[in-house]
């Protein structure tokens, strides 16, 4: 299935750091580009100059609260031979796309020191998305030359989607819908996770989260080497905090610590088969057990496996429905990630985790 490739961007200047991996990624860049053009034109019917409208509208609130985020963005526009607003289009997808019918979007889980082998903090995800996204996505190595590490994935020209820093710290985010969603401008979420894994703790970039404008809704699985993990339900009318219990905190996309004001009543049934496949192994998670979990396949018996009527075979693992479909309409696990948050390795692996092989990758980015 082969692997994700690597931007490594070195560099105190966000503008240069951006330079460098606009012309490292331009190939993937454009390719999702093209994929967008296509799929904003016939999931909600919009010209792609409508949608870089709606991408320039971000530009004030990105002016002011996420001044170096932005230099990156513009260095990535430049290095790339891009226009800036097609790469606010990249990062404000989420935001965009919100108000339709959206795929799930990932299982999230983090373990703490008190049932893993060996003491450590591990933050995991399962990346559901398109699958042609899979071929544009791109590990990013950065180093800010001022104490900052970061090693994350996202769609090549976002800032980041799911990453660790040095510091310990790693976050990874859910798809998640609420009564309180208006779709008016907020803070992008790539540019709000960047912005928390340049913080130098837990604490630091909770406050982001909690701090940044919302239009939408989202779900941050927030962990730290520290042993501290709490999921953030973060939507325009409030945060919903869910906490660890017993170690384990796991996440899908339904709210639950505010499920009062949820408005996706799916299944409810991908983090809650995560959490108990990680009891399972309570006391001896480890890598190979966490990679374990996230393989699992376990699906309801009366859901529908055949494209049209289902849109996916939803697992923790989650795989394209049989039958001949269209990748507009349908998702996939199409990433997953491991992160030792204590040994401050990452482990990456492209498309469904039972299919591929996982990639170290220490802070510097190297595999090891």
């Amino acid at each position: 299935m082969g692997q994700f490739p690597c931007i490594t961007i070195r560099g105190a200047d966000p503008y240069q750091r951006g330079l460098q991996y606009g012309l490292q990624a331009k190939e993937w860049i454009h390719r999702g580009v093209e994929g967008y053009q296509r799929h904003f034109a016939k999931t909600i019917s919009q010209p792609w100059e409508a949608i870089l409208d709606k991408s320039h509208a971000y530009l004030p609130l990105l002016e002011r609260d996420f001044p170096e985020e932005l230099a990156e963005a513009k260095g990535i526009a430049e290095g790339s031979e891009t226009r800036l607003d097609v790469i606010l289009a990249l990062n404000c997808r989420y935001e965009i796309l919100k108000l339709k019918k959206q795929p799930q979007e990932c299982t999230t889980g983090a373990v703490l020191p008190q049932v893993t082998q060996d003491g450590k903090t591990f933050l995991m995800q399962n990346w559901d998305y398109r699958p042609w996204v899979e071929d544009h996505a791109v590990i990013l190595d950065i180093d800010n030359e001022q104490g900052t590490r970061i090693v994350g994935i996202t769609e090549a020209g976002q800032l980041l989607r799911n990453g660790m820093s040095s510091y310990g710290i790693g976050l990874c985010a859910n798809n998640l819908t609420s009564t309180f969603d208006t779709g008016e401008v907020g803070a992008p979420v790539t540019f709000v996770r960047r912005k928390a894994l340049n913080c130098k703790s837990f604490q630091a970039a909770r406050q982001v989260i909690e701090q940044s404008r919302r239009g939408v809704s989202c779900n941050f699985m927030l962990a730290s080497s520290e042993g501290l993990a709490s999921d953030l339900e973060a939507t325009p009318g409030g945060i919903f905090a869910v906490q660890p219990e017993g170690g384990i905190v796991t996440h899908a996309n339904h709210m639950v610590a505010g499920a009062a004001y949820c408005t996706n009543h799916g299944s409810k049934f991908r983090d809650r088969v995560l959490r108990a496949r990680l009891l399972q192994f309570s006391g001896k998670l480890e890598l190979k057990t966490i990679r374990d979990c996230l393989t699992d396949h376990e699906q309801k018996t009366d859901w529908p496996q055949y494209y049209p009527e289902s849109d996916c075979r939803e697992a923790v693992c989650s795989h394209v429905p049989l039958g001949d479909y269209d990748p507009d309409r349908v998702w996939k696990t199409i990433a997953s990630s491991i992160y030792d948050l204590t040994g401050k390795i990452a482990y990456f692996c492209k498309g469904c985790p039972c299919e591929g092989e996982y990639v170290a990758y220490s802070l510097g980015g190297e595999a090891v």
